[in-house]
């Protein structure tokens, strides 16, 4: 039986993760600008890439879906690319006064473009192209609010810099204030819809799209035979990432991914290895989980960085986030302990679950930390 608890883990994590895009690790940015009194402009730079993907049903694989677009013939590269234009100025709606208008056109990049950046080295500037979309609006605007086609994924809003705001996928932003100051239901409700965005974010970033963080969890649960302690070294964790989140997030602590997400992973393999060959907790295992706990806070910066703070509210975006990632742990460990708790007493549970576990843990770590390094 004990089998069934490994592949009941194993299972439920790729369940966690299967919706997690094979491509997309970024937010799709667009920028509105207002042009005049009646006119706009919406520039978005999206990962061409994915773009092409859909409209050409390939296989979301980078080692497949690229040189598989490298070869299209130009007319179906033509097709594909059109289609995707045509769906954004049909699908993009910018409301104002609560009033919706459509784009009136958009404009995708060239077929050059498109090419060239295809045959770039992967890694090296990323597939992002420029689609610009134009439309009228009313002399009186003073609130504006978007929403995009879902296949675009969350996208970074930023409007007449350095406004900027997050808005989920398939989703519509919240309403937005072309005139100074307003009233206290519009700023209260703004700040209950940016605390539900942004914790949602944190949690999306631990299920599906953390798995280096699932697996961390994962293994601290591993070793802990009593709930107490894991609560331990898990409040030991969230306190480290929470202190170097909002050190990353306001500049005072900046290290980069190269270096950040090699030590991610091998912590991963680092805790991992422990459970192989440890009998039980050592005192001080608490504090390399503080320390590695501060390494996998910077990483968490990366990602809040890159989808931005709501403007006005930086404390409540960073909390929520940090809320968000916490339900995401603790869901981690509520499944992995409604997969294995039948088998906790068991005298095998150790040898049969444990540890089979961990070692799939620390090579999936090291393997990590090779590839990041390359």
């Amino acid at each position: 039986m004990p089998f069934k608890a490994l592949a009941c883990i194993v299972l439920s994590l790729m369940l966690l993760t299967v919706n997690a895009n094979a491509h997309i690790s970024t937010p799709s940015q667009a920028s509105l600008f207002i042009i005049s009194d009646n006119e706009y402009k919406l520039e978005l730079q999206l990962d061409i890439v994915h773009l092409l993907q859909q409209e050409t049903g390939l296989e979301d694989d980078d080692k497949t879906l690229i040189p598989a677009l490298q070869q299209l013939p130009l007319p179906a590269l033509m097709k594909a690319l059109y289609a995707s234009r045509d769906k954004l100025q049909n699908e993009i709606v910018v409301n104002f006064n609560g009033q919706p208008f459509p784009v009136n056109s958009v404009q995708a990049p060239s077929l050059q473009q498109v090419r060239q950046i295809l045959a770039s080295p992967p890694g090296t500037s990323g597939y992002q192209l420029t689609f610009a979309g134009y439309g009228d609006m009313p002399a009186d605007t003073s609130k504006v609010s978007i929403s995009f086609p879902e296949m675009l994924g969350d996208v970074s809003l930023a409007l007449a810099r350095p406004y900027q705001t997050f808005i989920l996928a398939g989703k519509t932003s919240e309403t937005i204030s072309l005139q100074q100051g307003g009233s206290f239901s519009g700023e209260l409700a703004a700040k209950i819809t940016t605390f539900i965005d942004y914790t949602v974010q944190g949690v999306l970033h631990i299920i599906p799209k953390g798995l280096d963080h699932i697996l961390f969890v994962l293994a601290l649960f591993l070793l802990a035979g009593k709930m107490s302690t894991l609560l331990w070294q898990v409040s030991a964790f969230t306190l480290a990432h929470t202190i170097t989140l909002a050190l990353g997030i306001f500049g005072v602590v900046n290290l980069p991914a190269s270096i950040v997400e090699p030590l991610i992973a091998l912590s991963i393999a680092y805790v991992a290895v422990e459970n192989i060959f440890a009998l039980q907790l050592k005192k001080w295992r608490i504090l390399v989980i503080f320390a590695f706990g501060l390494l996998h806070g910077l990483g968490f910066a990366s990602v809040l960085l890159e989808l931005g703070l709501a403007p006005g509210q930086y404390v409540l975006s960073l909390v929520a986030f940090n809320i968000g990632v916490e339900l995401g742990q603790i869901a981690v460990i509520l499944l992995a302990f409604a997969c294995v708790w039948w088998w906790q007493s068991k005298d095998w549970y150790r040898q049969r679950i444990v540890q089979p576990l961990s070692l799939l843990v620390a090579v999936t770590g090291l393997y990590w930390f090779v590839e990041r390094i390359i």
